[in-house]
């Protein structure tokens, strides 16, 4: 039936339709629901919490604050995030494991966030041109296709193919993302930072972990540039008086480090 379903969904994407709110919140369920079938998920109720009320304190202030908002931690010690249709949020383990603080690991939810509000994966299937690349793209959100295509949508590293946004896309979600933060009363240096880590990561190693990032993020280090210009235009007195951690971020990081290692991811 979910199939059914997805195939007569995919047949009005194609024909041009614009996707409705409802449609959307609908898609990204069903994608969750593959998401969390095939990615190993970290089964902690306290650090899931933790990034869940994160998250949805962040959700809260943006003009889809009605969407019923989910963020969950994927056990990948891969640098990466994504975001499915409707509100559905996943950043992985590795990302948490490097972040020195709150801000950090709220500069990342902020911007995959923002990548909802401007519906960027809907707009992706509303705008393709042919049936190909409509097909393309539902293979890789709704696993219909059994191609290997769909099945590299999701994998342990949690590079997903519909999480491969444009640099447009990438500094709206910057931009979008450094207002979110400011908004719940978190500081947006944090995005700044772990940016900057995540460049000097990669760097200093040649990849690894960190890589994926920069593959599903295109242009991070011109962006980098520009979350600076952001910063500068914030009087340093509002930046000051924004929170930069919680105690809840040091007990989350003390769970983690209680955890097995996460699984390796293919390929490693």
């Amino acid at each position: 039936m979910r199939n059914i379903t997805v195939t007569i969904g995919a047949i009005a994407l194609l024909a041009g339709c614009a996707v409705s709110t409802q449609q959307e919140v609908q898609m990204g369920q069903d994608e969750a629901q593959q998401v969390n079938a095939q990615l190993p998920m970290v089964q902690d109720a306290q650090i899931q919490n933790y990034v869940n009320a994160l998250g949805n304190r962040i959700a809260r202030t943006t003009s889809r604050s009605d969407l019923n908002w989910q963020f969950q931690v994927v056990n990948s010690d891969v640098v990466n995030a994504f975001a499915l249709p409707g509100g559905f949020v996943y950043v992985n383990r590795g990302v948490l494991a490097r972040a020195s603080n709150m801000s950090e690991v709220a500069g990342v939810l902020g911007h995959e966030i923002e990548h909802v509000v401007r519906r960027h994966s809907v707009k992706q299937m509303e705008n393709a041109q042919t049936a190909n690349v409509g097909v393309g793209i539902l293979c890789a959100l709704t696993g219909v296709c059994q191609s290997g295509v769909a099945q590299a949508a999701i994998n342990v590293g949690g590079t997903a193919v519909f999480a491969k946004f444009s640099r447009t896309d990438e500094i709206q979600a910057d931009e979008g993302g450094f207002n979110n933060v400011i908004h719940a009363g978190i500081s947006p240096r944090g995005m700044y930072t772990f940016f900057q880590k995540l460049l000097a990561e990669d760097q200093s190693s040649g990849g690894g972990n960190a890589s994926a990032w920069f593959s599903d993020h295109p242009g991070t280090q011109d962006r980098i540039v520009d979350i600076q210009r952001m910063l500068n235009q914030v009087p340093a007195q509002t930046l000051n008086s924004l929170a930069t951690n919680d105690a809840g971020f040091s007990s989350m990081k003390a769970r983690l480090s209680q955890l097995a290692p996460a699984p390796r991811a293919q390929g490693q």
